[in-house]
């Protein structure tokens, strides 16, 4: 085994294995370490440095291979190997000969063997030399069980840093071609993986195609039909081949799960959506596929999580990206074109599911879709319950987004739509305004499919609604209040349909909202009039009716206090505190506590202890529901409450925090009071 060249990083991993090889020597113990991790990620390499460290301290060095790639493969054919090493003329015919002879020899001596491609703990258990403080260093693409349980040290290795993938892939490069291209660099190292395999193929393409510059290969790799098919050594595809290993080595179901789980969008995912993946008669066997596919190393465990996102990431996995593209190009290969659209259908409808179950708890508000009649029940129940279905879908934020477009992208139109509307209230109290653009957006050609397609127009009406106030979030007001005329104009159209009733009650809500601020608070008002009459239509939805007048006092009172009318601004606001606080609604309530501080801080001077501690109130429990606008907004209105009455320090720790928190959200309104406290001095 040669020395590798061009090595990088790994500087805890190699320092923590010379200590412990010195320590376990010292003891005069046996020390057994398995460096293990996907193929590709330079196990060998790390092994081979510490080998060439360590071996002028012992007196013989034995090594060999014992993968499928290598020239030797089972325990007997390795002892025949090192017994002719030894230089033992008459090698016994048998196993245990075999065995008897290599402790005969290497007793007395100290020895250090080095294994790669170690299949098993047996191997090592049974290959480990006679004589104390010998030192076994092993590789292992394989996670088991059966290491740890006999006591080796198992040394984990992770892919690189895009740093160090940039200064593995720059290795042999002309200083000057690094300089300049450093960004394609970085880009490069990413669609590799970071991976070392992956990152020496392409600096061996770099070096020996002089003419091809970083940027000619960037495209090359994104423009690839097959990313795996590029990384080709002499016409050798090495890293498909490692891969190729792996996967042959499974049984019929695992592999079936690993081709499947190319069809995943991200690289995260949950238990039950794997499960989705495979036919409904198999998915009682899907834990213990995952468990063979983390001990081939395929996919791995995410790292323990801390104790707010436990249960929350609890039966997560991860998956390589060139792994993934490898299960891809499976799919493609070994799929029947219907079976792949079946399981990306399964995949959309588990995620719609798992959605509509934590929406259920985040909000009362009117929903369509199927699943929001009653087929599904809500995810929490209780104490906890809000905080829970916020932590979840946090967690499946990313997938959740890529599965809106995996969906479009299939044609799957009637779950598109539906998935956009499960998101509204996760995306809108944890001000995501542009993943919601994007939904929205999505949900709403979505739509109008399904408009052309059934005659149904309601989903279309949601769609523009949402749309609208996605845009209203991000201060897109031109365009919002497009998306609110267009969702009135159908909801007209639909005439005396409750839920088009509903929608555009809404609709004037959201107008009123603008024209508030935009500074109209004549306009604004007028707006909430409208919505107000049609609340008390009697073909408005009597189960909600109650809710949207509590909606309105809360979104009114704001207004109300703006044009004076003082005492029924704290009315309405009192009647939304209250009836939010018995509901349940916990965003609701923070923001109608919110808002009535804001109104006694506006409208009436005399109120302005109350309406800190309502405002204080407010902020605890928007930190707590991670309601990070209201939290922005709720912060600017103490900190300058506070400025105004000499606690500057203080005063100044909100505001400074509710710009960081508008600058997160991507609200212009950062910028203004980051303005505002540098004129403060």
């Amino acid at each position: 085994m040669s020395v590798p060249r061009g090595f990088v990083d790994r500087e805890q991993e190699r320092a923590g294995v010379l200590a412990d090889v010195e320590s376990v020597r010292s003891a005069g113990d046996h020390g057994v370490f398995v460096f293990q991790g996907i193929a590709g990620v330079g196990k060998t390499a790390l092994m081979l440095w510490c080998v060439q460290q360590l071996a002028p301290s012992f007196d013989l060095v034995l090594d060999a291979s014992m993968g499928a790639s290598a020239e030797v493969r089972t325990v007997e054919e390795v002892l025949e190997l090192f017994l002719l090493r030894l230089g033992v003329q008459a090698v016994p015919p048998s196993r245990e000969g075999k065995l008897a002879v290599y402790r005969a020899q290497t007793a007395g001596r100290d020895v250090l063997l080095v294994l790669d491609d170690v299949d098993s703990a047996e191997s090592l258990e049974e290959l480990l030399p006679s004589s104390p403080g010998s030192v076994v260093l092993a590789t292992s693409r394989r996670r088991l069980e059966a290491f740890e349980l006999a006591g080796f040290t198992v040394v984990p290795i992770e892919v690189l840093t895009t740093d160090f993938g940039v200064e593995l892939l720059s290795a042999g490069l002309a200083p000057a071609v690094v300089a300049e291209a450093g960004a394609d660099l970085a880009a490069i190292a990413e669609l590799c993986g970071n991976l070392p395999l992956a990152l020496t193929i392409v600096r061996a393409q770099l070096r020996a195609r002089r003419q091809e510059r970083p940027a000619d290969l960037l495209g090359r790799l994104r423009s690839a039909e097959s990313l795996l098919a590029e990384f080709v050594v002499d016409e050798e595809r090495k890293l498909e081949f490692v891969y190729e290993t792996s996967y042959t080595s499974l049984g019929a179901l695992d592999q079936k799960l690993y081709r499947r789980l190319g069809l995943h969008p991200g690289r995260q995912f949950p238990r039950w959506a794997a499960a989705a993946l495979v036919d409904e008669d198999e998915r009682d066997a899907v834990p213990a596929a995952l468990r063979s596919l983390v001990r081939a190393t395929l996919i791995s465990e995410p790292a323990e999580p801390d104790r707010e996102t436990a249960t929350a990431a609890r039966d997560r996995y991860d998956i390589h990206s060139i792994i993934q593209r490898h299960a891809q190009g499976l799919v493609h290969e070994h799929e029947h074109a219907a079976d792949a659209r079946n399981a990306r259908r399964r995949l959309a409808e588990a995620y719609l599911e798992f959605a509509v179950a934590r929406d259920l708890v985040l909000s009362g508000r009117l929903r369509f879709g199927p699943l929001f009649g009653g087929a599904v029940s809500p995810a929490h129940e209780g104490d906890g319950a809000y905080a829970r279905a916020m932590a979840e879908l946090e967690t499946e934020r990313a997938n959740l987004g890529r599965i809106v477009t995996m969906a479009s992208e299939a044609g799957l139109a009637e779950l598109v739509w539906q998935l956009a509307e499960a998101l509204v209230t996760f995306l809108f109290h944890r001000g995501y305004h542009a993943d919601a653009i994007t939904v929205y957006t999505t949900g709403l050609a979505a739509a109008a499919t399904v408009r052309r397609d059934t005659g149904d127009a309601r989903p279309l009406l949601k769609m523009h609604a949402e749309l609208g106030t996605a845009l209203f979030a991000a201060h897109a007001h031109e365009e919002a209040t497009e998306q609110f005329e267009q969702a009135a104009q159908l909801a007209g159209e639909l005439g005396d349909d409750p839920a088009a009733l509903a929608t555009l009650a809404k609709m004037f809500v959201w107008k009123g909202l603008v024209h508030r601020r935009l500074g109209r608070l004549d306009a604004a008002i007028t707006a909430m009039e409208r919505s107000a009459a049609l609340v008390a239509d009697p073909r408005f939805p009597g189960g909600l009716r109650v809710r949207e007048e509590r909606l309105l006092d809360m979104n009114s009172a704001p207004i109300l206090a703006g044009l004076g009318r003082t005492a029924e601004a704290i009315a309405a606001g009192e009647r939304a505190v209250a009836h939010f606080e018995r509901d349940g609604e916990r965003g609701n309530y923070a923001k109608s506590v919110a808002n009535l501080g804001e109104v006694l801080l506006t409208a009436d001077p005399g109120q302005r202890e109350r309406a800190e501690s309502l405002l204080r109130a407010a902020l605890v429990l928007e930190e707590q529901l991670g309601i990070l606008d209201f939290e922005a907004g709720t912060r600017e209105l103490l900190g300058t409450l506070l400025n105004e009455r000499d606690a500057t320090e203080e005063g100044d720790r909100l505001l400074v925090r509710a710009a960081e928190l508008y600058e997160l959200l991507a609200d212009r309104r950062g910028a203004a009071l980051r303005a505002r406290l540098r004129a403060a001095g």
